[in-house]
């Protein structure tokens, strides 16, 4: 690993030089690269927020304390007290340590230090002493909950050293914070909403003033205009920081109040100890912790995306514990057969809401797991384990019976502190009790341990049979001699969901085989009977109907011993395990327990719910509308902001920024000045603005064409109507010229960028990337996951932590850019090209940064390969650096020397947020301890041991087994913490399954509609009625409402300048061009719903309260729209 890193370095290092000697030409606004790098926490840090010489404070601090939430207040500590140089005033003493104390603990990649406090003021309370006022702004949402209050705390910590007096509210100020809690909650979503007594318990106790700036358009309405509240408009970063910050996380602040022995946090107790219960009182009688079925994922369901299963129902995903290559982080895996038997609504990398353990998962594929049970129209009951049966039977499904395996990591449980519910029987579960009888459990779950141990295993199995038997799927006959032999349950491949039917239905099934049943050939055979049809299909007892009989080949030998019957001469018969008698108050299981005289395990004891969240994506980042170039050309382009079309009407007025060349001393708007020297931005005095320009756009479009030397210009060229950076610096008219010649997009930075979903993975295979075992060597892949030499493209691999492997649609994309990026270099920069790649293959080895929306920091990656699916593949610890999960979060990535050559400051937006999604620090080298802790609970072994299932059993909590799971938090520090890691489950190619989401590919929201409530009607654990219903209640009434609401609030706009007005101006046309008027809500956006909603209600029998919703809707619709006084009426009317 370490020459893994040491050739990241040394490549890297070569990118920089080449991107500083170009940037060192003048023709950027500055020349100096903009994109700093920085090895660790503390150098992003100090790049990000300052102070100057932190970084080397902050390594020591955390030799020596360790925890970093420590640290941060430590280091805050010393910021105040001057230790990094002294500041002008207590409040910027105090800004700074709060800022650098937050960049801390948000790893100094977030945004939230920056944007998401907006200033620290002093204020004086009624009685003339001084509090802390600290403002908080929409971006703090970023920082979780945890970095929102300890802001607050590190603020509390720091006024202390000042000796200002902790914050005294009034009344007023009191009852405002319980008016713009619930007001917020209606403008945005909260995750927890505090109640009044809470509220005005934070409020009053707090020594910090949770202040912030309006970030709603919506206004207070009862207690306004207090003198020490400075808006009216409903202070978003505030009331999160009280509600998700101070209520939710107020246990972990009270651990840090009560080590530093504060005074004054004492309201915490009552947000501490809220809903504390017994721990007795969720046990049953057994002592076992229920785990009830919860609904929350399906409280919002949105048209088009269906419900895959109703909570916790018979039919839906089974829980099987484990890691696929694809798992961890967020993610799960299921098997790609079902992706396409659900109608391919769920593709590689759609999300999904999940039941448990967490709120949202990423669905990737995982094909040695069980597929779904499917009802044909035949009437035949099969189990579909493959994407190509999965296309091959799924036109003849009529019901999807049970959805199969979804398999979950320990690491999720671990992360969301969730109780671990019954494990399905699997063969590792089955397998590992073989293993103990025969005294051969691996002593360590590693792949070579394991394999070592089963190969024993499968020996010893052989000598007692007299012959080699397949462990992983063994003949019934072999099946029932290891049952016997060893005294350990029926192998997995022969267990029958009996805890889904009755001991009576038991019973009477027993009865009718005896009486009916017939065998030849290894096969049963019984008539076909409706009620013994129902009872099979929910034991998911595999058969084919023909000609009036269900006949059973794979579980024929399996309902014969589970219901105490034999084979005699052709006929079933009752055998001798038959009681006569069955035990009293046995359950279906105890009972066919007792007819097979060995133990039958539960088979699917657990199901979770699911439903589809947001579909894939990997597409090019386009601002809207998509412009080639940074300029400012006002209207003079028309709607479509043109830049030949501008350039062809000679003179424009834009407002462009004052430049002063370092050369000749000319002033001008250019970044490089025509005399061949680079300009500096003139800074404007306070209170100034920036004046309009006059530019020969002709002209100097011309001039920029024969610079770089381009024969023809690109029919299209789109800039933008105005730049919104402080100092209003356009790009150089020549880039948007090349991007538009490659087919590029440019985006608010000077950058090119494409999004993709997010997808962990750990191991990959050649085969899968489309990367020769040669490059692969060449990079630095010279052995497999086992330890043997690279020789063959099916070898696994484990992946580097800093490499990716994005979709191909990606690799076409930044193939444009390379090809962008050297032109640029040749024809602008004078210097060799760089890439010289002529297909995306060309691009592997290369470099490009990966950034987050909600960050201000890029992480350094390296392309390997090309995935076809609609995700970017990296490691867990790559996208935890960027600080996500991979529950569906969308990132970008963009080239290396494309963001070191085009990147800007001079081009951010000058407004709140600005500073967000931008590479201000690259982090060039993955420290494990230092990305999101989430990552921590990634676990590495190859085989979950025995004791995690058996503790399932008892609905243990984690911690009760995670000393045995070997999560990389245990790995900190060491090694090991980079390679080494273990999968459970492995799959044939990452990618296979539906290549993108039926939600994207059928159309308009009506066939979606249809096809999503058709799925539901065809799943058995879903009630396609009540799916129906919440539709209508939680998206298309809401949105009737909505539009409605808009229309009547709605400004106007000229369709040929793009000017918005809020009423219309009594002339009737554009006060700006004279152009034609027209509205921004319409009629038909208004209704779009009204109907579907009314065919839905009909159709599947909604409840009448929810017809009587849409009755209202429709009224108040029909009042706006139709004039009563008004009738249109036909010449036939009156005849």
């Amino acid at each position: 690993m370490r020459a893994y890193f040491e050739r990241l370095h040394t490549d890297m290092e070569q990118c920089y030089a080449r991107a500083k000697k170009a940037r060192n030409k003048g023709f950027d606004p500055s020349k100096e690269v903009e994109i700093p790098p920085a090895k660790d926490l503390a150098a992003r840090v100090e790049q990000l927020v300052g102070p100057v010489g932190v970084a080397e404070r902050i390594r020591q601090a955390t030799k020596e304390i360790g925890d970093r939430e420590q640290v941060a207040i430590q280091i805050s500590k010393e910021v105040a007290r001057g230790d990094f140089g002294r500041m002008h005033t207590p409040e910027a003493a105090i800004d700074q340590s709060v800022r650098t104390g937050l960049a801390i603990l948000t790893e100094g990649v977030l945004v939230a230090p920056l944007e998401g406090i907006a200033e620290v003021k002093i204020k004086n309370n009624h009685d003339n002493t001084r509090y802390v006022d600290l403002f908080f702004a929409g971006p703090i949402r970023s920082a979780g909950g945890t970095g929102q209050a300890m802001s607050v705390l590190l603020a509390d910590v720091v006024r202390r050293e000042f000796g200002i007096a902790e914050f005294k509210p009034t009344d007023k100020e009191v009852e405002r914070y319980k008016e713009e809690v619930p007001a917020y909650r209606q403008c945005a979503s909260l995750q927890y909403t505090p109640s009044d007594a809470e509220v005005e318990a934070i409020v009053r106790g707090c020594p910090i003033c949770i202040d912030g700036e309006g970030t709603e358009d919506e206004e207070i309405a009862g207690n306004r205009d207090l003198p020490r509240i400075e808006t009216n408009r409903i202070r978003g970063g505030a009331m999160l920081v009280l509600a998700e910050g101070m209520c939710l996380k107020a246990p972990k602040i009270q651990k840090h109040v009560k080590r530093l022995k504060l005074e004054g946090w004492d309201f915490l107790d009552t947000l501490v100890n809220k809903g504390a219960k017994n721990d007795e009182e969720d046990k049953t009688e057994g002592g076992i912790p229920e785990i009830p079925p919860a609904t929350k994922y399906i409280r919002d369901i949105i048209a088009g995306r269906p419900v895959l299963s109703h909570p916790s129902r018979p039919g839906g995903f089974r829980l099987r514990y484990g890691r696929a290559r694809t798992a961890g982080l967020a993610s799960t895996a299921i098997n790609p057969a079902t992706m396409h038997i659900l109608d391919d609504f769920i593709a590689v990398g759609t999300q999904m809401k999940v039941e448990r353990p967490g709120k949202g998962t990423l669905g990737t594929p995982c094909d040695s797991i069980e597929g779904p049970i499917v009802l044909l129209g035949n009437g035949d009951l099969v189990q579909v384990d493959t994407y190509a049966e999965a296309k091959k039977v799924r036109p003849a499904v009529s019901r999807i019976i049970d959805l199969g395996e979804i398999l979950v990591p320990f690491g999720e449980f671990a992360e969301n502190n969730a109780l671990m519910p019954d494990a399905s029987y699997s063969y590792e579960w089955w397998v590992q009790e073989l293993q103990e009888k025969l005294g051969g459990l691996p002593e360590k779950n590693t792949a070579s341990a394991i394999i070592g141990a089963d190969a024993i295993a499968a020996s010893l199995v052989a000598k007692e049979i007299g012959r080699e038997t397949d462990l992983l799927h063994p003949p019934f006959e072999d099946a029932l001699f290891i049952s016997k032999k060893f005294g350990i349950p029926l192998h997995p491949d022969y267990t029958l969901f009996w805890h889904d039917i009755t001991p009576g239905e038991v019973m009477k099934l027993s009865a009718y085989l005896r009486d009916n049943g017939t065998i030849a050939g290894g096969r049963l055979s019984i008539p076909a009977d409706p009620s013994i049809k129902d009872t099979l299909i929910t034991l998911c007892a595999l058969h084919v109907e023909r000609d009036g009989m269900y006949i059973f080949d794979r579980h024929a030998d399996t309902l014969l011993l589970c219901l105490g019957l034999e084979d005699k001469a052709g006929q079933v018969a009752e055998s001798g395990r038959f009681p006569r008698s069955p035990p009293d108050g046995a359950t279906a299981l105890g009972l066919v327990s007792a007819f097979a005289d060995i133990t039958i395990m539960p088979k699917a004891p657990f199901r979770i719910g699911a439903r589809m969240g947001r579909p894939e994506k990997a597409d090019a980042r386009k601002m809207q509308p998509p412009p080639h170039i940074l300029y400012p050309i006002g209207d003079a382009g028309g709607n479509q902001r043109l830049l030949r079309e501008a350039a062809a009407k000679g003179l424009i007025s834009v407002e462009v920024g004052n430049r002063r060349c370092e050369s000749c001393g000319a002033q001008t708007h250019r970044t490089a000045c025509r005399c061949g020297g680079h300009t500096t931005a003139v800074e404007l005095a306070p209170g100034a603005r920036i004046e309009k320009r006059t530019l020969e756009l002709g002209q100097e479009l011309r001039e920029a064409q024969r610079r770089i030397g381009e024969p023809i210009l690109p029919e299209t060229i789109k800039a933008v109507i105005g730049v919104t950076s402080r100092n209003k610096t356009p790009e150089l008219l020549e880039k948007g010229i090349l991007r538009a010649k490659h087919g590029i997009y440019v985006f608010k930075d000077g950058t090119i960028r494409f999004d993709m979903t997010d997808a962990p993975l750990t191991h990959f295979k050649p085969c899968e990337i489309g990367t020769t075992v040669e490059r692969l060597r060449e990079l630095g892949y010279a052995h497999d996951n086992l330890g043997d030499q690279l020789e063959r493209d099916d070898q696994t691999l484990e992946l580097f932590v800093q490499d990716i492997i994005p979709s191909k649609s990606c690799g076409t994309y930044l193939l444009r850019a390379a090809k962008f990026v050297d032109d640029l270099l040749e024809k602008l920069y004078g210097e060799p090209r760089f890439y010289n790649a002529t297909d995306m293959n060309g691009l592997v080895g290369h470099f490009t940064i990966g950034l987050a929306p909600h960050t201000s920091g890029g992480v350094l990656s390296r392309i390997i390969g090309y995935v076809d699916a609609q995700v970017c593949y990296g490691h867990p610890f790559f996208h935890a650096a960027k600080r996500r999960n991979c529950d569906g979060d969308e990132d970008a990535v963009m080239l290396l020397m494309d963001g070191l050559l085009n990147f800007s400051r001079s081009y951010i937006p000058d407004k709140r947020g600005g500073r967000m999604d931008l590479p201000l620090v690259l982090t060039t080298r993955l420290d494990p301890s230092e990305i999101d802790k989430e990552a921590h609970n990634v676990d590495c072994l190859s085989r979950y041991p025995l004791e995690l299932y058996r503790a399932t059993q008892r609905h243990a909590h984690p911690k009760e087994v995670e000393k045995l799971m070997d999560t990389v938090s245990g790995r900190l520090g060491t090694p090991s913490q980079y390679e080494g890691f273990g999968f459970t489950n492995d799959t044939a190619d990452i990618a296979e399954g539906p290549s993108a989401s039926a939600y994207k590919t059928l159309g308009d929201m009506r066939t979606k509609m249809e096809a999503q409530l058709e799925l539901g009607r065809k799943i058995r654990a879903v009630d396609e009625a009540d799916v129906a219903s919440r539709i209508i209640g939680t998206h298309f009434l809401p949105d009737l409402l909505g539009n409605l609401k808009s229309f009547s609030k709605q400004t106007v706009r000229c369709p040929a300048c793009n000017r918005k007005f809020r009423r219309p101006p009594i002339k009737g046309v554009c006060l700006k061009c004279g152009g034609k008027l027209t509205l921004t809500v319409h009629e038909g956006s208004v209704k779009k719903y009204l109907e579907i909603s009314k065919e839905i209600g009909e159709k599947y029998g909604i409840s009448d309260y929810t017809k009587q919703r849409i009755q209202v809707v429709e009224s108040s619709i029909n009042s706006l729209f139709n004039n009563d006084k008004v009738k249109k009426s036909k010449l036939s009317d009156f005849f």
